[in-house]
């Protein structure tokens, strides 16, 4: 078989990762060709469509042109047909395999109060999905008018169908399933939730469609409570396999050759979006220690904060404390916060264990949207690793009985881990091997132990 050109079309393409997932499904199952983006100007979509149509073996339709790409189709597929959104081409005919990804998520909405934040295209597709499982569904959207045209689309196929009017009314219904369609927390502003968040329970499962960070502030935000959630990039991978699937209907999809591409894919989007990573706790909790192990399973830069600030000051931060008190201490430590946070490109930040509990250096990490991994220890393994040290100014001097500087660093560490907990994106238990704690560390924010 000659080689195919197959691609995506869409405004702006910026980061895609369909290149990637596309070109590793082709030559793990003998398919012999090329996927190219084509990013095209909504001025010119009159211009390219039809020559595109022409040229290549098979495309993908992305925002702005799944609607907008039907008046130049022959025919759709019944599901591209009932949902009026096309993401496939092939000769000519439209076909929506975003089912195909999302039913490959196993997100159970059988007769479940289900919510979907957003109505747009994908909201679309879920709501239909939910409409075909029974569900009771409530749609949360910031256009209005949107959501109405979605709810009166729905209204034959749905049991039951429902615009909230805020996420306070929307959690009276106490939705079984949540189901974000909204691109909010999506790279590069990373540090973006859906509201809904707040209301979130241990009962809740989520699903976000958000695929890039694999793990969202929402997805986190769900965790964080003990609920089940999931993101979107299992979904875009099995959407990608299913048109694979109609460009090349001959070709062998070996389950055993494709799932490392899916394996792969949070390592290779980590090297295409840069992320700003924190390790935060209190001493003792082996930021340092965890921090380098992590940094090393992701190929990225470390820095440990208060060695910086050792090498930056001259001089060791005990002495700073002596000469200077600890409010000069905290200035210098948000001074080389916020320069590396400023630098470009993936980093991960050892920070002191009082960083996190100042307001300022809190706006900093919003800001850059960084991911806050708390290392959580029981006081009493912390006060085993740290009794015997030196040089920790908070933790007492080497001249107090150790009564006394174990009830000063009990006192100091009851004061900061409310903050601590509140926080954190991910709270990681540290009473245990290093090791141990970056793999895990690795799996809870998405990117492979």
């Amino acid at each position: 078989m000659s080689a195919i050109r197959l691609g995506l079309i869409g405004h702006p393409l910026g980061h895609s990762m369909s290149p990637y997932i596309h070109e590793r499904i082709m030559e793990a199952s003998g398919i012999s060709g090329r996927y190219e983006l084509f990013d095209i100007d909504p001025k010119e979509i009159d211009r390219y469509a039809p020559i595109l149509m022409r040229e290549l073996h098979g495309f993908n339709v992305t925002i702005p042109y799944k609607e907008k790409i039907i008046k130049y189709l022959d025919g759709l597929d019944p599901r591209a047909g009932r949902l009026r959104a096309v993401n496939t081409v092939f000769e000519k005919r439209g076909y929506n395999t975003d089912r195909d990804g999302f039913s490959a998520c196993a997100v159970d909405m059988s007769n479940k109060n289900v919510l979907i934040l957003g109505a747009g295209g994908v909201a679309r597709m879920l709501a239909f999905e939910a409409a075909d499982a029974g569900a009771n569904i409530d749609i949360l959207a910031v256009l209005r008018d949107q959501a109405e045209t979605l709810a009166r689309d729905l209204g034959p196929f749905a049991k039951a169908v429902r615009i909230a009017d805020s996420e306070e009314d929307a959690a009276r219904r106490n939705p079984d399933v949540v189901l974000n369609a909204t691109p909010l927390g999506m790279w590069p502003k990373c540090a973006a939730v859906p509201e809904f968040s707040k209301y979130l329970t241990a009962d809740t499962v989520v699903f976000d469609t958000v695929y890039n960070p694999p793990a969202t502030r929402f997805v986190l935000a769900a965790r964080k409570v003990g609920a089940q959630a999931t993101g979107g990039l299992p979904m875009l991978f099995h959407q990608a396999l299913a048109a694979q699937k109609i460009w090349n209907p001959d070709a062998e999809f070996s389950e055993s050759r494709l799932l490392p591409i899916l394996k792969d894919l949070p390592k290779e989007i980590l090297k295409k979006s840069p992320v700003k990573i924190i390790v935060t706790g209190f001493m003792g909790s082996g930021k340092s220690t965890v921090g380098r192990q992590i940094a090393e399973r992701l190929g990225i830069a470390f820095i440990d904060l208060d060695e910086e600030i050792r090498r930056v000051c001259g001089c060791s931060i005990e002495e700073i404390f002596e000469r200077d008190g600890e409010s000069a201490f905290r200035k210098i430590e948000t001074d080389v916060y916020r320069e590396y946070m400023k630098r470009p490109g993936s980093i991960l930040i050892a920070t002191g264990g009082g960083l996190i509990v100042q307001e300022e250096n809190r706006v900093i990490t919003e800001e850059y949207g960084a991911l806050n991994v708390y290392l959580d220890a029981p006081l009493a393994v912390l006060w085993e690793r740290i009794k015997a040290e030196r040089g920790r100014p908070l933790a007492g001097s080497g001249d107090e009985p150790e009564a006394e500087r174990f009830t000063k660093v009990a006192r100091l560490f009851e004061a900061r881990l409310p903050d601590y907990k509140r926080y954190a994106d991910v709270i990681i238990t540290a009473d245990r091997e290093p090791e141990d704690i970056a793999r895990d560390t690795v799996t809870a924010i998405g990117y492979g132990g």
